[in-house]
């Protein structure tokens, strides 16, 4: 079986994907702080790190087929900086990476854009949310060794329910008709692109219900 590394493996999606795939796949969950993790995770290997900790992260890729990051939502720079050099270091190509819709300015209209900055910042300040998601997904986009997907979710719902998913590329606007999208519906994509990762190679994609 695929041997696969989750980043993050405490967050909401992340735990999602775990449970999806955990008899499918032979999972590592990397965690800060393991008593997040809720249900019965085996049988994954659980191991307690810190992602800007570079040594570690090497040694707990060390064997993987592939990585997921679903770290955040602060310091996405010094994460991706990180990331990066341990998969160098481990010799790990295939990387799944969650951003969020929003750090290219794609925004379906000029008026969403607008509401999205006054709540998030520029895309182009690096101080800001929607700065730093940006320079975290360039710095991983740009790594000429990794080969990298970046998802780029639209808003987010609990809905309790996977929904139809609609994909917007790297240099396209979100379509009007683009809808917040729920969680339970990110984490089956990314589980199902985990399962068949020969999609979407060296591309960054917005998802959004449609």
């Amino acid at each position: 079986m695929k041997n696969v590394l989750i980043l993050g493996a405490s967050g909401n999606i992340a735990q999602m994907v775990t449970d999806n795939l955990k008899d499918q796949v032979n999972l590592t969950l990397f965690v800060r702080s393991p008593k997040k993790l809720s249900g019965d995770k085996s049988p994954a290997t659980i191991i307690q790190g810190d992602a800007l900790d570079v040594a570690q992260l090497t040694e707990a890729m060390k064997g993987q087929d592939l990585v997921y990051s679903n770290l955040g939502p602060d310091r996405m720079a010094e994460m991706a900086k990180t990331v990066r050099q341990a998969m160098i270091n481990a010799g790990v190509k295939r990387l799944i990476w969650v951003a969020t819709a929003g750090i290219y300015g794609e925004e379906s209209t000029d008026e969403g854009l607008a509401r999205a900055t006054k709540i998030y910042g520029r895309y182009d300040d690096p101080n800001s949310y929607f700065g730093d998601e940006r320079v975290g997904a360039d710095i991983i986009d740009q790594a000429p060794k990794l080969n990298a997907t970046i998802i780029r979710p639209n808003a987010l719902t609990d809905a309790p329910v996977v929904e139809n998913v609609v994909v917007d590329g790297r240099n396209d606007r979100i379509r009007p008709s683009a809808q917040p999208i729920s969680r339970m519906s990110v984490a089956d994509f990314i589980s199902k692109l985990i399962l068949n990762d020969a999609q979407y190679e060296h591309d960054s994609i917005a998802i959004s219900q449609g």
